[in-house]
């Protein structure tokens, strides 16, 4: 079947509500698309129609290597065609159950790291731009290899991760607040879940929902389990409410620090995406890590575990801030202790230069860098389509394109069982990055 210059060929998934189907352009077979297909009968009208709308706005004005790129939107007679870019891997949730099959194990920190600056970079960007996700999740993430021997053999350092699911955010502006519960509980903000089960109700929320969900799909990759894994919502919100979880005693103090920054239970005390990007945890290289010094803390071991509390611990220390000039540092406790020679140092130090005052190790590793540059160059249909609209989104209702001006985009195959004539009569309109009637 083929939509305009789009070949849908076979078919990848299927839910309530439509298919995905794997497509190319008819024109460059190598460029490949994930293709999304909607019956306009079964959707519209639904909850479903106003999350897939949003989703569409809100990915047309994102664009990070990290995020999956919305390439077209096509309406017919009785179908919306939502063309994505394609990753090839799959879900990470999905890699991380076949790595722990392989290797016995779940993900090293290396490859939490490797991850985790990839997927914070992201979203230092999607809350810039003033978006909140809300349904962060490792299903939510697909991994894009750059060769198929590298997807066979699960080179997971190879892939790039790639934010997808946009049908839950929300655009917020200044100091206003989002109050909608939604996302998936097992991996949301403690205020959210209890907006859930109808308490809160008046409480709002911000960015720092979305850096707790963070935090606990960090947690889910290097341990392989969900932090708070629940039988039901009473269970989770008793689990979430105690808010203690327990780490191996052997990991490193940075990813302690790390993942501390961003399982805080009250908002305030999480750190910012833009904070996370600075962590020492994302900057420096995994073998200049430090192993807790245990006797510090003898009394949180059990069983060479030890005992974290949301509630309780703040062990979140070096943090450079976006100029990378000055270590600030953010509520140190004694999970991960700054030696006395180096309190010293930073105390004698109004600045420090990362490269060559870095106390903690080694600083080859920078944090990846965002990026607001569109490359149309990448997604030929978006520059070499005589498109009748291209534009920013416009609000739900609105006209797309003026009432005078046709489509002249073609379709063939029939998809929607219409000859060319019929076709010629219909309203089949063409956006880039919208869906509107």
């Amino acid at each position: 079947m083929q939509i305009d210059n789009y070949i849908l060929d076979k078919q990848l998934g299927a839910g309530a509500f439509g298919e995905v189907y794997l497509s190319k352009l008819a024109t460059d077979p190598s460029k490949l698309f994930a293709t999304k297909v909607y019956e306009r009968k079964k959707i519209e009208g639904t909850g479903q129609f106003k999350y897939l709308t949003n989703e569409c706005n809100i990915m047309h004005d994102l664009n990070h290597p990290n995020i999956v790129k919305l390439v077209d939107v096509k309406k017919t007679k009785n179908h919306y065609y939502i063309m994505m870019e394609y990753c090839n891997g799959g879900e990470l949730e999905g890699a991380l159950e076949k790595y722990k099959e392989k290797y016995g194990k779940p993900f090293s920190e290396e490859l939490v790291q490797y991850f985790m600056r990839q997927i914070i970079d992201a979203f230092k960007y999607i809350h810039a731009n003033g978006v909140i996700h809300r349904d962060i999740k490792l299903e939510n993430i697909l991994l894009h290899y750059k060769t198929e021997e590298d997807k066979n053999n699960l080179n997971l350092m190879n892939a790039t991760a790639k934010i997808i699911d946009f049908g839950f955010a929300c655009k917020i502006s200044g100091n206003n607040l989002a109050h909608t519960a939604v996302g998936s509980p097992l991996n949301a903000a403690p205020v959210i879940l209890k907006k859930m089960t109808g308490e809160s109700a008046k409480l709002g929320y911000d960015q720092k929902a979305d850096i707790w969900s963070l935090g606990s799909i960090c947690y889910h990759m290097l341990i392989g389990k969900p932090i708070f894994d629940a039988e039901d919502m009473d269970d989770l919100i008793s689990k979430v409410e105690k808010g203690s979880y327990k780490l191996p005693a052997n990991l490193s103090r940075e990813i302690v620090s790390f993942l501390n920054g961003m399982l805080q239970y009250e908002p305030k005390n999480r750190l910012t995406a833009e904070q996370l990007s600075n962590h020492e945890f994302l900057r420096n290289n995994v073998k200049d890590f430090h192993k807790i010094d245990l006797t510090s803390i003898s009394g949180k071991v059990s069983g060479n575990q030890i005992e974290v509390n949301t509630k309780k611990n703040r062990t979140i220390w070096s943090i450079f801030n976006a100029d990378e000039e000055k270590l600030m540092k953010i509520s140190p406790g004694n999970l991960a202790p700054i030696s006395e020679e180096n309190e010293n140092y930073i105390s004698k130090k109004k600045t420090l230069n990362p490269e060559k005052d870095n106390i903690y190790g080694s600083s080859n590793d920078q944090p990846i860098k965002s990026s607001n540059t569109f490359q149309t160059d990448n997604y030929p249909s978006m520059s070499n389509m005589n498109s009748p609209y291209y534009g920013p989104v416009l609000p739900s209702g609105e006209k797309m394109v003026p009432q005078n001006q046709k489509s002249n985009i073609q379709v063939t195959g029939n998809p929607d069982s219409l000859t060319n004539a019929q076709m010629a009569e219909t309203n089949y309109v063409f956006c880039n990055g919208g869906i509107f009637d």
